[in-house]
């Protein structure tokens, strides 16, 4: 009778997380305001081939995918939570003065190719440059890590 319940449990918990990851296709319409915002300012020039959005049983994110394979994702309110340029660079204006000064002076020839904003890490940074070095900075824009 335990077995019983116990593979009942298993099934249960299994079915849960199956529909708890809902990822699916919407129109850029859809989209939070900020996002459409900073879409219509900064990205005009790029061609939106899909947007998806991702709920979970308490959250949800959108993310942006770009013709040339940049993607943009958004957090439930459409604040930008991380920007992926592998084929470009990523936006000047997305990156915090202190962080471009910092690769300006230790790695001039180096584009940003990435940048995170990490909630779970106090508000840092991660930064992936085209040479696929990774800086991670902290809420004061200091180094805490290099990742070669």
């Amino acid at each position: 009778m335990k077995r019983i319940i116990s593979l009942l449990m298993l099934a249960f918990v299994l079915i849960i997380g199956v529909k708890a990851n809902d990822d699916r296709p919407i129109p850029v319409e859809q989209l939070p305001e900020p996002a459409k915002e900073l879409l219509n300012k900064h990205f005009t020039h790029e061609k939106i081939v899909m947007v998806k959005q991702d709920k979970d049983f308490f959250d949800k994110d959108y993310t942006v995918i770009f013709q040339n394979g940049n993607k943009i994702k958004f957090d439930k309110k459409g604040n930008w939570e991380e920007i992926d340029c592998e084929k470009s660079e990523v936006p000047t204006v997305f990156i915090p003065e202190q962080i471009m000064s910092y690769i300006k002076s230790n790695y001039p020839d180096q584009k940003v190719t990435q940048i995170e904003k990490k909630k779970e890490r106090n508000r840092s940074y991660e930064i992936e440059l085209d040479n696929v070095m990774e800086l991670t900075f902290d809420k004061n824009y200091a180094v805490i890590d290099i990742d070669l």
